[in-house]
């Protein structure tokens, strides 16, 4: 199983963008993400965030999944249309497996549960880094 120490092994030169319109879950996430990642930019919606990855180059973008303006699973197939190799995570306290089906279709790359289980997080995120890295190499 990894640990946060293996996951700081990847995850310190990577950019990330977070989108979550849930003040407070933004809060704690952002703190959690913080933990692990220097550069984080957060967007308050959908929206914002795909505003934000046209001007920005993000290794992984996690964004909520019910959002205003435009959701998680808009977002990922915008985002995939244009560069289909971001690496896109759902956050979502849904788990049903035709939601998931739904988002894998729409390009994400995979989901961590709500509420966070800090292990789950680890594990997902530990994926993606190692991915980012693998891509930059």
């Amino acid at each position: 199983m990894i640990g946060a120490k293996e996951l700081l092994k990847y995850s310190t030169n990577i950019r990330v963008l977070y989108a979550e319109d849930d003040v407070k879950l933004r809060e704690d996430t952002f703190r959690l993400l913080s933990t692990f990642f220097r550069d984080i930019s957060v967007a308050e919606n959908g929206k914002r965030a795909l505003e934000m990855h046209k001007q920005g180059d993000f290794e992984i973008i996690i964004s909520d999944y019910i959002m205003p303006e435009m959701d998680g699973m808009e977002l990922a197939r915008s985002i995939k249309k244009t560069n289909p190799e971001q690496i896109f995570i759902i956050l979502s306290a849904h788990d049903e497996k035709q939601y998931v089906d739904e988002l894998r279709k729409a390009g994400v790359d995979d989901f961590i549960f709500k509420p966070l289980n800090i292990q789950q997080f680890i594990q997902v995120i530990h994926k993606a880094c190692v991915q980012a890295a693998e891509k930059k190499a």
